[in-house]
């Protein structure tokens, strides 16, 4: 993402409607929205409603979860990211950007998608979501900060005969 007019309406929005498992300065939001090379902004009228960022592998970035994944894995994107106001959960639109970003991945041919979703401090409702869209556990990690996270993956390979 690399117009700042959204950044600024998009951090707006995280920090009113992601709640403790997902806190992050505004720099930090700037550092990764910067290097989102995948990010999906939803609107209604002038209001973001929702948006994901995620990150294709090898960015040059100082962020612990995604340097976990370039550790590990070569092929893929880190969904950093995916916020939606409250009023509109549960209505699809997380679904539906997760199916673009998917989409937008295994076009420029990504093999994985991999995001981090909190333990300490729990995020009950991020668990279920990306189990329900078929992200499989991978590991329980510690960040520096203390906070536990557990890392998912989901293929986005395309099988060919």
């Amino acid at each position: 993402m690399d117009d700042e007019s959204n950044i600024r309406r998009c951090w707006r929005l995280h920090q009113s409607a992601a709640g403790e498992a997902l806190s992050i300065t505004a720099s930090g939001f700037v550092e990764i929205a910067s290097a989102s090379d995948l990010d999906i902004v939803r609107t209604q009228g002038q209001a973001i409603t929702a948006f994901a960022l995620a990150i294709s592998a090898g960015k040059p970035l100082d962020h612990v979860a995604y340097q976990w994944c370039m550790t590990r894995f070569e092929n893929f994107v880190y969904l950093d990211r995916a916020v939606v106001v409250a009023k509109h959960r549960r209505s699809g639109i997380a679904s539906a950007m997760l199916t673009s970003l998917q989409e937008k991945a295994s076009a420029q041919g990504s093999e994985l998608l991999l995001c981090q979703v909190h333990d300490r401090p729990a995020n009950k409702s991020g668990h279920l979501f990306v189990q329900s869209v078929g992200f499989t556990p991978i590991e329980s990690v510690m960040l520096p900060s203390r906070e536990i996270v557990t890392m998912y993956q989901r293929s986005i390979a395309i099988a060919t005969p």
